[in-house]
């Protein structure tokens, strides 16, 4: 008899670890009146989960006396990441504008660490004459489509950074980006929902990107679709826009983003 009454209880205990590990993982810093709230326990008790939590190290306490992630749960974390395939997570929302536009599609995943991106998936366009991107490269992201639509959304010292590490220019003669000349650009994006640029060269591209974010509304990555010149026709742009705004919210849903607002960095 013993056991059998020991086991609600026992189930009740794990349904309110594990809905405090994810309030946990859901918030930057916290309180523990914080946590109470939402897993729906007295404080006493957000108090006593938050010990055996940080005995584990899976919260620690914050300079602020908070508390916030903890380093085993980073590194738990970080496993089930390395194990999750972002551009099989793409892979749709580029096949849907490739069938689209026949055109060059690609998934630029935001490192924050390097204050930079890298395109993880791509999908070639089907004509002779095609914009190749190569994969798996650390790229500035103040040069390209996919960056500038990260940039909005992202603080403004990581901006400062991103602009700091720019390097060269993807085009001779361009001259350097300052934050300055950013802002009325990522307020316009911010507008539009997307970021859209031609270059002035005829052997240049159309590119079109949007923001994905990830489920706690932070910055993720972009989907974009990158045009030849000779291909490109501005009475395209109001659909193809519109469809890689689509796209791109789409892979945010599929992230776990629940179309609220948006935070500005990871």
């Amino acid at each position: 008899m013993a056991k059998a009454s020991e086991a609600p209880e026992m189930t009740g205990a794990i349904e309110r670890a594990l809905r405090a590990l994810k309030s946990v993982a859901e918030h930057g810093e916290f309180t523990p009146r914080d946590l109470a709230e939402d897993v729906g326990i007295p404080t006493s008790t957000a108090y006593r989960l938050l010990q055996s939590l940080g005995a584990m190290n899976f919260v620690e306490k914050s300079s602020h006396g908070s508390y916030r992630v903890g380093r085993e749960l980073v590194r738990l974390s970080s496993m089930v990441a390395a194990q999750f395939d972002y551009g099989a997570i793409a892979r749709p929302f580029l096949a849907d504008l490739s069938d689209a536009f026949q055109e060059t599609c690609a998934f630029a995943l935001y490192l924050p660490n390097e204050h930079s991106c890298s395109i993880i998936e791509t999908i070639n366009a089907l004509h002779p004459l095609q914009y190749v991107v190569e994969t798996y490269k650390t790229r500035a992201l103040v040069w390209g489509a996919l960056g500038r639509a990260m940039l909005p959304w992202l603080d403004e010292a990581d901006v400062r950074i991103a602009i700091e590490r720019q390097g060269p220019p993807l085009e001779a003669g361009t001259p350097p980006m300052t934050y300055e000349l950013l802002q009325t650009e990522n307020e316009r994006v911010r507008k539009q929902g997307c970021f859209v640029a031609t270059s002035p060269s005829a052997l240049g591209t159309n590119g079109t990107a949007a923001p994905v974010f990830n489920a706690r509304g932070q910055i993720f990555g972009s989907l974009g679709v990158a045009i030849p010149a000779v291909r490109y026709d501005a009475e395209m742009q109001p659909s193809l826009s519109a469809a890689v705004i689509k796209a791109a919210r789409g892979m945010s849903a599929a992230l776990g983003h629940g179309g609220s607002r948006q935070r500005k960095s990871l």
